[in-house]
């Protein structure tokens, strides 16, 4: 009987250590492998990979398009003095997982925080030097093009 129970204890701890050193990566998402707090390495491609257990310890962050919706429109003004109400959605994605976490510590609000501001600065820049008139008849979609251009430019600094 005392053999047993210790085979079964052994069992025991041995499928609680390989639980605790394994983790799957879904392909929705990358995983940051942390050693001691720092950065070891990043996963990009979905499956099991293993992990020193207690040592090291894993974060997991969306590969997928994100949204981020205004609450309410914002108020701007053209070059011609008029009121201008603006509602505005922003589609954005984590392209390198270890960047946007030394840069907003992994909080998804912190980041659409500072993509928002950006957004705003390169459109407001733009929608001053826009005539409401043209702007609301033909220079929409290039007013958008011209914003695209300067924020992947502004993004990437």
């Amino acid at each position: 009987m005392g053999k047993l129970s210790r085979v079964l204890v052994s069992i025991i701890v041995l499928l609680i250590l390989l639980s605790l050193s394994t983790f799957t990566v879904d392909q929705r998402e990358f995983a940051l492998v942390f050693r001691l707090g720092e950065i070891v390495s990043v996963k990009k491609e979905p499956g099991l990979y293993f992990k020193t257990p207690i040592v090291e310890n894993v974060k997991f962050f969306d590969k997928r398009i994100l949204t981020y919706e205004s609450d309410q429109p914002d108020r701007f003004i053209t070059s011609e003095k008029k009121n201008v109400l603006v509602d505005s959605y922003i589609k954005w994605r984590i392209m390198d997982p270890s960047k946007y976490y030394v840069s907003v510590n992994g909080d998804e609000r912190q980041a659409e925080r500072r993509i928002t501001q950006t957004v705003m600065m390169v459109f407001v820049l733009n929608l001053v030097k826009e005539q409401f008139k043209r702007l609301y008849l033909v220079k929409g979609q290039r007013l958008w093009v011209s914003c695209k251009k300067e924020l992947i430019v502004s993004l990437d600094s």
